[in-house]
């Protein structure tokens, strides 16, 4: 447990020293801060004037969903590189040249990276959050309960990156890690989008059967759609028989499995 959390804390340190970071985590929070514009002004809605605390409740729920997807592609981005980086300076070889388990080696890779990305996501929903305090005069106390769920879809992305990256080259791993959450949004969108009454409607009632792929498909879009019915309270439906929770915290550990275990067996 002491190495894995030596091996974490020089992760995060590794990457908070890298200027490229902070620039970026800057840049993020400029757009954020842009947002602020859709909180002010005057809005009608057929013929009826929509007050500032609903426009900001609105505003928030979309800038949440685009935050958690695409802190995903910074832990990608960050993940991709990780072991090559290693390996090239030679750190991976003196790391666990000493008494420190490939387990502990790899995990407090992951975990650390988990840990930055995580905290980006945190202060962006976080300035969300403020902003809508400080512009609607409203708060919303399901948003960082939210953002805290999200940080599974984090794991799983930097999990399966860094496991696609001991097989393949980092680029490649990086778009095959988003390429899985990307088929995960667009067939989750698609179910979610058939649940609402209108388009029900509008199909006749009648309701396509869902393929078992896409009930065994990583639920990340699921469970960040769960996420949000936590802030606005709307119902939320699952697809297939296990809430995307468990799904999810299901993957994590079946990817960090295979990640120790194709680590440990080869040959560096």
């Amino acid at each position: 447990m002491r190495n894995l959390f030596t091996v974490t804390k020089y992760t995060i340190v590794d990457i908070l020293n890298q200027k490229s970071f902070f620039v970026l985590l800057a840049v993020c929070i400029g757009f954020v801060m842009m947002l602020r514009g859709c909180y002010k002004g005057n809005y009608m809605v057929n013929g009826k004037e929509i007050d500032s605390l609903t426009v900001a409740w609105n505003a928030s729920i979309v800038a949440f969903h685009a935050i958690a997807a695409g802190v995903l592609c910074i832990a990608a981005i960050l993940s991709m590189g990780l072991l090559r980086k290693d390996k090239d300076d030679g750190t991976l070889i003196y790391m666990i040249s000493k008494p420190l388990p490939r387990a502990a080696y790899i995990l407090g890779r992951v975990i650390g990276l988990w840990v930055v990305s995580f905290g980006f996501m945190v202060v962006l929903h976080g300035s969300i959050f403020v902003i809508t305090l400080i512009s609607a005069g409203g708060t919303m106390p399901g948003y960082l309960t939210a953002s805290l769920l999200c940080s599974i879809n984090v794991l799983f992305v930097v999990g399966i990156v860094c496991l696609f990256s001991l097989v393949m080259p980092d680029f490649m791993a990086a778009v095959a890690g988003l390429g899985i959450a990307g088929i995960g949004y667009i067939s989750d969108s698609v179910f979610q989008l058939t649940q609402n009454h209108l388009v029900q409607a509008a199909m006749g009632n009648k309701i396509p059967d869902v393929s078992w792929w896409r009930v065994a498909w990583p639920k990340i879009a699921s469970l960040q759609y769960y996420a949000a019915s936590l802030i606005d309270k709307s119902a939320f439906q699952t697809m297939g028989p296990l809430h995307p929770l468990f799904v999810m915290v299901l993957y994590c550990g079946i990817v960090m499995g295979a990640l120790v275990y194709i680590f440990k067996t080869r040959e560096l």
